[in-house]
């Protein structure tokens, strides 16, 4: 309606235009001379361009407003159904669009190797659903459902994650590189051979597989890790202070420059089960526990106080 209202008030000017011109020019001296300056100046084409401008705006607003209104309707209309090319293709088109995924309710969905990268995942659930290989780079998962779902080899890099639901979700290969974690439950997850390379983690990990995995840098300061295995996992750089590890398997990972500082639960023989543990760092106390003397590995405790030896006089 709005288009057809612009392009009848340019038709209604410019055939007002027009008879005047046939007027003043036939009755009058001055009318002919104000039509031959109009003619050289460039108002009237002005306005008919800004008029055309105006009218494709409109259009492709109400283009694109049509064009998502249909994209629900394609995803709404595969509700229940496992596998849908259309609604993967209506997911990237809203997602390209950047509007907001929020609520998105698509269990169990066959979404592999979807393209959603910077989406809104804010309370969406997608229980169970399968996104092998999708690229979700820089998405926002609040709230978000993910149990059980299979995440593996998907591009999740810089994501954020915050109450995120993913008991035992399969993240195995997955790229988390600088992903945050804010308060996840990765209960059982299977992050085996996952890339959390400088990665923030914070929340319930409990027996999650985190095999092979590279969390080089990775910070799980605090974290709830029972039962958790990183076996062969490259933890070099790691942060792991105050975290509960309690059972974690440490055999064959690499600890090098690792922090343990007051971390709960872990005893020596799951230290010494791993490669490089000579390298990491530890609160004084479980120092001693390894057998390791205050005076031969002083960077061991990294912010406590070296106390004075015999030598020093005091």
């Amino acid at each position: 309606m709005e288009i057809l209202l612009i392009l009848f008030a340019v038709f209604i000017v410019i055939s007002a235009i027009l008879y005047l011109e046939d007027t003043l020019r036939q009755n009058t001296t001055w009318g002919n001379i104000f039509i031959k300056s109009l003619e050289q100046s460039r108002i009237l084409g002005t306005f008919e361009s800004i008029s055309i401008v105006t009218a494709l705006v409109i259009y492709m607003r109400r283009g694109k407003k049509k064009s998502h209104y249909e994209a629900w309707q394609v995803i709404d209309s595969a509700q229940g159904i496992k596998i849908s090319h259309a609604r993967i293709k209506a997911l990237e088109e809203l997602s390209k669009d950047g509007v907001s995924l929020k609520g998105l309710s698509l269990p169990m969905a066959d979404l592999e190797q979807v393209t959603l990268v910077d989406s809104d995942f804010k309370e969406a659930n997608l229980k169970t659903a399968k996104l092998q290989e999708a690229n979700l780079k820089g998405s926002t998962f609040e709230l978000t459902q993910l149990q059980g779902a299979n995440l593996w080899k998907a591009n999740l890099r810089e994501c954020f994650f915050l109450l995120a639901q993913l008991q035992k979700a399969n993240l195995s290969a997955a790229n988390l590189q600088d992903a945050e974690l804010q308060g996840v439950n990765l209960l059982e997850a299977n992050l085996q051979r996952a890339n959390l390379q400088r990665a923030y983690i914070l929340g319930n990990l409990q027996g999650a597989n985190f095999q092979e995995a590279n969390l080089k840098g990775a910070i799980l300061q605090g974290a709830y890790l029972q039962d958790a295995n990183f076996r062969r996992a490259n933890l070099r750089g790691a942060n792991l202070k105050e975290a509960n590890l309690q059972g974690v398997n440490f055999e064959g990972a690499n600890l090098q420059g690792a922090h343990f500082q007051n971390a709960t639960g872990l005893t020596p023989e799951q230290i010494r089960a791993a490669l490089n543990w000579k390298q990491a760092r530890y609160s004084k106390p479980f120092l001693g526990n390894l057998g390791l003397s205050w005076e031969q590995y002083p960077e061991h405790c990294e912010g406590e106080v070296k106390p004075p030896s015999s030598g020093d006089g005091s």
